[in-house]
């Protein structure tokens, strides 16, 4: 791991704080804020969601964000390593490693999943490029969408498509495939979405967009709906499952850890609600519902672009910025895997791979789900009604991985680790700034996330 990493020897590096920054905030930006908040905040009845999202953001995955970029950075190493190395500083005997080993676990689900969602974006846009949607009629749509989920080969072929595409990223070294990669996709991603929000706003309903987003609506509280707020909160920034704790470990000692993690939470929530921006005026102009669900973006929108001015162009960069926002965060996914394999004495490139494939094999759950299996709930017996395995593998992760993970990023930095030795790894001087920031990761964050946990299992 030598060459323009650093210097023979050297644990590999980001070239600088803003490289660090910008691939970072590509990584936590990504499906989870395109397809995934769009979704879930319109099935949610938004702007209420939406508070309760800020409030998740800022007082429970940000303080885990920034705590799992601090594991990274004291443990320079995958995420089992890294954990065994913090632990050890502390001189605690619990096995921490576990805690990496299930987030390794993590990345390989979301990928598995992340890889057939974004091969159908893949594929929509390619059919926009030939031009297709401008013009179609809502059959035509209808016909696309289940002819892909019946062709559970020709999902399977897109799926691996994308994962060689993220291998191939992940198989060179640092500075050479995930730093070159997100300094172009990651500008590019923000261009193509200011430039679809702008379009939005001149061809939809932008003020019932705002309204909905940022507007106060009946909702019914219920601790579920917290659950879901907290885990969107994970999955948007990429908390929990190591990718960041991997990037965390490649920071330089130059960079200033609050700063970088303010602008990179800021960025993300940006992406997120522009995605809402670019997307509800659309919805709402056309006369359909918010809460179309997952299907929003392969079912709901593709039928607003048949209607709309420059219907095939508008789907094809649509569909580029969805395949962008979804490699960004699967070079993160695939990365701490392959960094463990490193340590293995793997070369980067077979781990790559070999990872990548391993994703692929676990995607037939979800293409399974998605064609013959949508009727099949395989945990009802045990009250699970209603989820498919890909329902399971998704809300497994969000609900129960992320927010574990976090809970012990909390656990470890917060009480685990002396208050000195976490200053020193910032660094940060004993101010009003770091007294906050400690005190949320030590209270606010891992009892927030308990208290929501136990009344999801046991209420």
């Amino acid at each position: 791991m030598a060459g323009s990493d650093g210097a023979k020897g050297a644990y590999p590096s980001f070239s600088s704080r803003i490289a660090f920054i910008i691939v970072t905030a590509g990584s936590a930006v990504g499906l989870g804020n395109v397809w995934g908040f769009t979704y879930v905040a319109g099935q949610n009845g938004g702007g209420g969601f939406v508070l309760i999202y800020l409030l998740a953001l800022a007082f429970v995955a940000a303080p885990a964000f920034m705590a799992e970029l601090l594991i990274g950075r004291m443990g320079k190493a995958s995420p089992p390593t890294a954990f065994t190395k913090v632990g050890q500083m502390a001189n605690s005997r619990f096995p921490w490693a576990s805690v990496g080993w299930m987030g390794l676990m993590g990345t390989i689900l979301v990928l598995s999943f992340y890889a057939v969602i974004a091969g159908q974006a893949l594929y929509y846009g390619l059919v926009a490029a030939e031009g297709g949607f401008a013009g179609w009629t809502e059959a035509q749509i209808t016909g696309l969408d289940a002819g892909f989920r019946a062709a559970p080969g020709w999902m399977l072929f897109w799926a691996a498509l994308f994962m060689a595409l993220t291998a191939v990223i992940v198989s060179f070294d640092i500075r050479t495939g995930l730093e070159k990669a997100g300094k172009v996709m990651m500008p590019a991603l923000l261009l193509i979405l200011l430039g679809l929000m702008v379009y939005a706003g001149q061809t939809g309903d932008m003020a019932q967009a705002v309204d909905f987003l940022f507007g106060f609506h009946q909702m019914t509280l219920t601790p579920r709906l917290f659950l879901e707020a907290v885990g969107q909160a994970f999955f948007t920034l990429g908390v929990g499952v190591g990718g960041i704790m991997t990037y965390g470990s490649y920071m330089g000692r130059d960079v200033n850890l609050p700063r970088a993690t303010l602008w990179i939470v800021a960025m993300d929530l940006f992406v997120a609600l522009a995605a809402g921006l670019a997307i509800f005026p659309l919805v709402f102009s056309s006369g359909v519902s918010a809460a179309a669900g997952p299907g929003l973006v392969f079912m709901t929108l593709p039928l607003i672009f048949t209607e709309i001015p420059g219907g095939a162009v508008v789907a094809f960069v649509f569909f580029l910025l969805l395949a962008f926002a979804a490699i960004t965060s699967s070079i993160s996914l695939l990365s701490p895997t392959v960094a463990r394999l490193e340590e293995a004495g793997w070369s980067r490139r077979k781990g790559a791979f070999t990872m990548a494939a391993l994703a692929v094999v676990i995607s037939l759950f979800t293409i399974m789900s998605f064609a013959g299996w949508r009727d099949f709930y395989p945990l009802e017996a045990l009250g699970f009604e209603g989820m498919t395995a890909f329902d399971l593998i998704r809300e497994g992760v969000s609900n129960f991985v992320l927010p574990v993970s976090g809970f012990a990023y909390a656990v470890l930095v917060g009480w685990v680790l002396s208050r000195p030795s976490v200053r020193e790894a910032l660094p940060m001087q004993e101010g009003m700034g770091f007294k906050l920031w400690y005190a949320i990761i030590r209270y606010i964050t891992p009892l927030a996330i308990a208290a929501l946990f136990v009344n999801a299992v046991f209420g």
